[in-house]
């Protein structure tokens, strides 16, 4: 007769939740990372439009990821969420070409890291997992899709002010709240 425990251990391989343990410590990461940015983006720089959008429609977004990953992926097999420790966010930039430039290439490492936890929870059977994954991949996807944008217009308009003035109506794609 199987325990309950055995059960449980069987419904999620421990290498699959040690992918979305990672994932989810990533997303707490990158709000940190990005509030930072867009700390400095707003202050230095007073790119206070660009800074607001980035905040509420990006970096907002990875805690409230997080907690869909660890409740669809974790605790609905009755699997605690083990959260760790976030490094401090004290990064600085020169400009808000890079500012813009680390914005697009640590949402594309996100979105790497990602699909790597969605082949690990498929590479280890765990279809119930990557079905999950794939399915939240899809807002990421739009991230992705938003911050290459910004990146592509920063190497238009350069460090000119009306970047922040023309964001919001002409080139924000994700809406106020994502």
């Amino acid at each position: 007769m199987m325990t309950s425990k055995k059960v449980k251990d069987m419904l999620v391989t421990q290498n699959t939740i040690n992918a979305v343990t990672e994932l989810i410590g990533e997303c707490f990461k990158m709000n940190r990372h990005l509030d930072r940015l867009v700390s400095v983006l707003g202050v230095k720089f007073a790119y206070n439009q660009t800074a607001n959008l980035v905040h509420h429609g990006i970096a907002h977004y990875y805690p409230a990821l997080s907690d869909l990953i660890g409740e669809k992926c974790l605790e609905r097999y009755n699997i605690p969420v083990y959260y760790a420790a976030t490094p401090e966010g004290g990064q600085d930039y020169s400009s808000v070409i890079e500012i813009i430039k680390d914005l697009e290439k640590v949402n594309i490492e996100f979105q790497s890291m990602m699909m790597g936890c969605a082949k690990i929870a498929f590479n280890n059977n765990d279809i119930h997992i990557y079905a999950d994954l794939l399915d939240l991949l899809e807002d990421v996807n739009k991230i992705i899709e938003q911050v290459i944008l910004l990146s592509d217009k920063i190497d238009v308009y350069g460090d000119n002010p009306s970047f922040d003035a023309h964001i919001k109506d002409n080139f924000w794609i994700l809406g106020e709240n994502k």
